[in-house]
């Protein structure tokens, strides 16, 4: 028995030091140990359960603690709701101004107890504009899910349409299902099959609004009876804001608002770090926060200085059922989001023209620009006719890389370059003679009208 004991002891000890080992050298500092070096005095208890810091034009990792770890994004779900709104918007499925009326229906869900809501009052008409900003701004609950209805709505109607043109009797299909159609679930598929194409592998949305799923009472999707909460972790929430952002800069707009107004009602931020809030930090025009008993103080940050925009995901900091966390949870992502404005620059890093690369001569097509760690060593790397800068750095996951460049050998650009002036030059003889072709036949014509009168 002692043996065991000692033996059992023996291997406690001894892993101890490789994890810790294998942590510092990934991550030199906790976001605690960061936040503290920034001047804060913050004690372990404020310590998050997850953070990223990351290129949101490349996808290049800036920072990161427990990237992987399981957590709960709360209202923060939100974003993909919007995320999956603004592609029904930009591929002509759904218009911002489109005009939805309240009923006692959504009164009833936007005055659900013990959730973050806005008031719908029957006969109030809202845009999915407006939806969208309540959304943001109030983290409305009955907003999001409204949202996701209409985005569904969209989606089969497009579909119907496709439909209609394909099979004649397709209207008929289209109805009869219609009426057993459960739009909440269907949103809430669509969300699941987004994130799985998109690569976020570890994440399960139960509803489109990141409330505890007992508390939608009987507005739980029908097909998500759980009560389970939403669950992601940093990478994969990373991978979803990169998809926002870049694909639909637009959402900045209604992120960076500190005080919009909305039907006569204003609203203040969450996000005490948006420039012009109580937590200013300089360029910072997004996302959105998420808190709850179970997920403690989440946010999502995105931030741009001198080219290099910076998006953020932190999970998980303070504790919401007895010190709070709310303000910490900025003083922590400020802090990190300095870290690495000061550690990484938007850098050119390769000149259009004539360069000399690897000991040879090439004509690079276009300017190339990349993140850089600052005072970092880096080489280029050529493949397959395009170039590219090589450093150790990693990326969200496998779909990001180094931004690439095509590059020529000096000959074949000349070549290029001469066949595109000589094409051109083509052309303009051929105009030329076309037009004073074109004007003798109208002298000509002219001339002969005038002797037919004479």
């Amino acid at each position: 028995m002692k043996k065991s004991l000692i033996l059992i002891i023996a291997l406690l000890l001894l892993s101890i030091p490789v994890t810790q080992s294998a942590y510092a050298a990934d991550n030199p500092e906790t976001p605690i140990q960061v936040a503290n070096d920034d001047g804060h005095g913050l004690g372990e208890i404020y310590q998050p359960e997850g953070a990223v810091n990351y290129s949101s034009d490349t996808g290049q990792i800036l920072y990161q603690y427990k990237i992987d770890a399981k957590w709960y994004p709360a209202s923060m779900s939100k974003l993909m709701t919007l995320y999956l709104t603004e592609k029904a918007i930009h591929s002509g499925k759904l218009k911002k101004d489109a005009k939805v009326k309240m009923t006692n229906e959504e009164y009833r869900l936007s005055t659900l107890p013990e959730l973050s809501n806005t008031k719908l009052y029957p006969g109030d008409v809202y845009t999915i504009s407006e939806l969208m900003q309540i959304t943001v701004s109030n983290s409305s609950n009955a907003g999001a899910m409204i949202l996701g209805r209409e985005t569904m709505k969209a989606e089969d109607l497009a579909s119907a349409k496709k439909l209609e043109k394909e099979d004649k009797d397709s209207k008929k299909n289209t109805a009869s299902k219609k009426e057993k159609q459960d739009l909440d679930s269907d949103f809430v598929d669509y969300m699941n099959k987004t994130a799985k194409k998109m690569g976020m592998e570890h994440t399960q949305f139960y509803n489109s609004n990141g409330a505890s799923n007992n508390l939608l009472l009987e507005y739980k999707a029908k097909r998500y009876q759980t009560d389970e909460d939403n669950y992601t972790t940093s990478r994969d929430f990373a991978i979803l804001t990169q998809h926002l952002v870049k694909q639909y800069p637009d959402i900045l707009d209604y992120t960076k608002l500190v005080a919009p107004t909305v039907h006569n009602v204003t609203y203040y931020t969450y996000n005490h770090s948006l420039e012009g809030a109580d937590m200013s930090l300089k360029g910072t025009d997004g996302l959105k926060t998420g808190s709850s008993d179970i997920a403690d103080y989440n946010h999502s940050l995105s931030t741009k200085r001198d080219g290099l925009r910076i998006n953020q995901i932190l999970f998980g900091a303070g504790d919401y059922n007895s010190v709070g966390g709310e303000m910490q949870r900025n003083m922590i992502g400020n802090s990190l989001m300095n870290k690495s404005f000061k550690e990484y620059e938007w850098k050119k890093v390769l000149s259009k023209g004539k360069q000399k690369i690897n000991g040879k001569t090439y004509y690079v097509t276009k300017d190339l620009y990349d993140v850089v760690r600052k005072d970092q060593d880096y080489k280029v790397v050529l493949k397959d006719g395009q170039a590219h800068i090589d450093y150790d750095r990693e990326f969200i996951n496998d779909s990001y890389g180094p931004p690439t460049v095509k590059v020529e050998s000096p000959s074949t650009h000349k070549f290029n370059e001469t066949k595109e002036k000589v094409t051109s030059k083509d052309n303009r003889p051929l105009i030329l003679t076309a037009s004073l072709l074109l004007l003798a036949g109208v002298i000509l014509l002219l001339t002969w009208l005038i002797k037919r009168k004479k």
